[in-house]
């Protein structure tokens, strides 16, 4: 253990010596129309939000798919057993998706943040709040 810290130190040591500063700040001469977007929030929401959206409608897929299956199962043992756990599956993940989503807004609750319609406060906010 000792040798692993002795052998990172110089390593460590070199990059804190090299190592810059880099402070956040407004880039006067900027042209902002080159830029796709200003605000990252939306973008990081509406993500957020098609992602439990096609996370759901998998699953849902899922289990009509894996009805189907079970329906034209013909009474074969084997293929009612792969539906079953198919449509056991997609409602397992189903609930991991339902239990992200609780997850997400209980801690938006938590922290103040409306995590599908999230804003990034702006500089000017930021500088008239110090």
């Amino acid at each position: 253990m000792m040798r692993r810290i002795v052998s990172l130190a110089p390593s460590t040591l070199a990059f804190l010596a090299l190592a810059k500063a880099a402070f956040a700040q407004d880039i006067t001469g900027f042209d902002k129309t080159q830029v796709p977007f200003e605000n990252l929030g939306p973008l990081l929401s509406n993500t957020l939000a098609v992602i439990f959206f096609f996370a759901g409608l998998l699953a849902f897929f899922f289990i009509i798919t894996g009805g189907i299956q079970w329906i034209t199962a013909g009474g074969d043992a084997k293929a009612a057993q792969a539906a079953r756990d198919r449509i056991t599956a997609a409602v397992v993940g189903l609930l991991v998706v339902v239990a992200a989503f609780a997850i997400t807004l209980i801690l938006g609750q938590v922290f103040g943040i409306d995590l599908f319609n999230f804003q990034f406060p702006e500089a000017s906010e930021k500088a008239g709040s110090n």
